[in-house]
């Protein structure tokens, strides 16, 4: 079976990581930095995310064939490598229990409120440990099958929300102040590009960094880019900025107000629908790269698979606890992801690609 990545997969690949759970969030999160400007952090986001994605892809190209844990076994010595990859499971599991308690909180709060949290994360973990237990490949190729639909729904979403379009909303432009743009700009690098290296580096291995490879990696981030960037042009122009600012999901709330000659109404459901898509591969993504760790790290066979069951049930529990209230997970989201982000996404790359041109050099 061929188990390299396409630049097509790639690009989906990319694209589905980065809106994930940042598609019902983040225009909230804009909106409360930059009210009628969030549009503005956006792009600035994006742009600021191409730097990102070169950084990475130098690391990924330089050390073609190895995996993220490969690297540092390479670059720091085995032992001292095996720790820092150690940290970095570790960091992945406390991600994954994040995103799930993300798809639990949903739907608890919005959809079906009398539905025990527990048995939305057991269903939801249970199909991630399907999807990784049959290995990247055919991830890719699911994405694929979906990826048509996704973009389809999006448009249909888009079309039916223009009639309740406001431009005035986005007047006055360019109201921004120094503080509020670097932060707002933070929370699109922190959410969208700075996971992107401890994830797609794990699967480092099964890509072969062709131009189209690389091309389609840009695409992708430029792709999700342009779809949130006009999901806070839309959120802020129906809603309103300050509306926006209030909501937990107003990409949701958004859908609520699509009403075609009284006839079609409450589509909401089209939303939910992406939303579980994007964050259904944002997680197996992350669960998938924690799996290969373990079993690179510890030399298991079959890359670690059979830590698929335990690892889920461990990342379901933990999730049931991670966030004990709202105000914690907000002050978390803020401060400390932020933080951690940097550290994962900036400065342990620029450290990696340190070591590569350090050891090229001694090698020569």
């Amino acid at each position: 079976m061929n188990e390299m990545l396409s630049p097509r997969q790639m690009m989906i690949l990319v694209l589905l990581f980065m809106v994930g759970t940042t598609i019902l969030v983040v225009p909230s999160a804009l909106a409360n930095e930059a009210k009628q400007n969030a549009w503005l952090l956006e792009v600035i986001g994006t742009g600021s995310g191409m730097f990102f994605l070169w950084l990475y892809m130098l690391i990924f190209k330089r050390n073609s064939e190895k995996s993220l844990y490969q690297m540092n076994e390479q670059l720091f010595g085995r032992w001292m490598g095996k720790g820092i990859s150690m940290i970095i499971i570790c960091t992945l599991l406390i991600t994954c229990a994040q995103v799930l308690y993300y798809i639990g909180s949903f739907i608890t709060t919005q959809i079906m409120p009398d539905t025990p949290l527990q048995a939305i994360h057991v269903l939801f973990i249970i199909a991630v440990m399907i999807g990784v237990n049959f290995g990247i490949a055919n991830l890719a190729r699911t994405a694929e099958i979906f990826f048509p639909w996704i973009i389809l729904l999006f448009v249909v979403f888009i079309l039916l929300i223009i009639p309740e379009i406001k431009p005035g909303q986005l007047l006055p432009i360019s109201e921004l102040k120094g503080m509020s743009l670097i932060r707002g700009a933070l929370q699109v690098v922190n959410y969208s590009y700075l996971p992107l290296f401890i994830t797609f580096a794990a699967f480092n291995s099964v890509v072969v960094w062709k131009p189209q490879i690389g091309k389609a990696y840009v695409y992708g981030g430029l792709l999700s880019g342009l779809m949130l960037m006009i999901l806070v042009v839309v959120s802020t122009t129906v809603l309103g900025p300050a509306n926006t600012e209030t909501q937990i999901y107003p990409t949701y709330v958004l859908a609520r107000k699509i009403n075609v000659g009284n006839f079609l109404q409450r589509i909401e459901v089209i939303v939910a629908f992406l939303w579980f898509v994007f964050v259904y591969f944002k997680l197996t993504l992350y669960f998938y790269a924690m799996i290969v760790g373990f079993g690179q790290v510890f030399q298991l066979p079959n890359q670690g698979k059979v830590l698929i069951f335990p690892l889920g049930m461990i990342v379901t529990v933990l999730s049931l606890v991670i966030y004990p209230n709202f105000v914690y997970k907000s002050k978390w989201d803020s401060s400390t992801w932020t933080s951690e982000a940097l550290i994962l996404g900036l400065v342990y790359p620029l450290i990696l690609l340190m070591m590569c041109i350090w050891k090229n050099r001694k090698g020569a």
